[in-house]
């Protein structure tokens, strides 16, 4: 596996271009969001491997043969670990399609390296289902001494040695989030996480504590930076794991429908030199 140069990148994209769980690999590509892109060629690649920046890998393509399967498992070992371990991690994940030839690949795991299968779903905007901020869904929700301020974020908060290139061209790219206040403190944001192609994007939601969870904060901050972007042309998209109920069901309440499942591959490093983290 080679490292593509930006100008290389079209030739890749064929893999990622029909799912919409693959605009994370296709905002890097398109040059909407820092990564690295990996392939067995560069001008008629057969398998490749798409990484961003601070976030995790996308692999399509042909694995079929004992070749590329050798390649990819190469690319593990000669790109990936080494790079985990420059930044002191000690685990990565891998999105793939729903085939069992990536699974039979991945899932017996290799010499220290141990590996976990989950499933993920990616949600798609229903807008005639979607209630907005100020409807009386909403207003249930929020309560009294509740704020929504729209704050910008940096997409790339930290800096990696092996991709420190990259921030010439994107250490000022910023998204927007919502965040919600509750007599002046922050409990709850919905931010774009910046994974954007055409109009589509993605959305993160987080609420700090577990005891201003279950009081509709999360909603509000959702739907509030739903019609944020939808006053700007942009639908958003939601992914979850398949454990997480309490997301399935903000994501049906705020309108989203599941339309794509696949699995990801979280590998940990059996290695006592690296500061164990946990995997999601």
């Amino acid at each position: 596996m080679i490292e593509l140069k930006v100008v290389d990148y079209p030739a890749a994209e064929v893999f990622f271009a029909d799912k919409k769980q693959h605009i994370p690999a296709l905002s890097v590509l398109q040059g909407n969001y820092p990564g690295r892109v990996f392939a067995d060629d560069a001008a008629a690649p057969s398998l490749a491997v798409v990484w961003a920046t601070g976030r995790w890998m996308y692999a399509a393509g042909d694995i079929s043969t004992e070749l590329n399967r050798m390649k990819l498992t190469a690319f593990l070992q000669t790109q990936v670990i080494p790079g985990c371990k420059r930044r002191q991690e000690n685990w990565f994940e891998i999105y793939t399609d729903d085939c069992a030839a990536w699974t039979a690949l991945f899932k017996p795991g290799y010499a220290g390296l141990k590996v976990f299968r989950h499933m993920e779903s990616v949600y798609e905007f229903n807008r005639a289902r979607f209630n907005p901020p100020g409807s009386k869904v909403a207003e249930d929700a929020s309560g009294s001494g509740v704020t929504v301020d729209y704050v910008e974020y940096p997409v790339l908060e930290n800096q990696e040695e092996d991709m420190s290139g990259m921030y010439n061209r994107f250490g000022s790219l910023t998204t927007t989030g919502a965040v919600v206040k509750v007599e002046g403190q922050a409990v709850s944001v919905c931010k774009n996480n910046g994974f954007t192609v055409n109009n589509r994007y993605f959305i993160d939601v987080d609420t700090y504590s577990e005891a201003e969870r279950g009081k509709g904060h999360g909603t509000l901050a959702a739907q509030s930076l739903i019609s944020y972007y939808l006053d700007r042309g942009q639908l958003p998209l939601w992914e979850t794991t398949h454990e997480n109920t309490a997301s399935h069901r903000l994501a049906l309440k705020l309108g989203f429908e599941p339309v794509e499942s696949y699995p990801v591959f979280a590998f940990v490093m059996e290695s006592q030199e690296l500061k164990l983290q946990s995997p999601g």
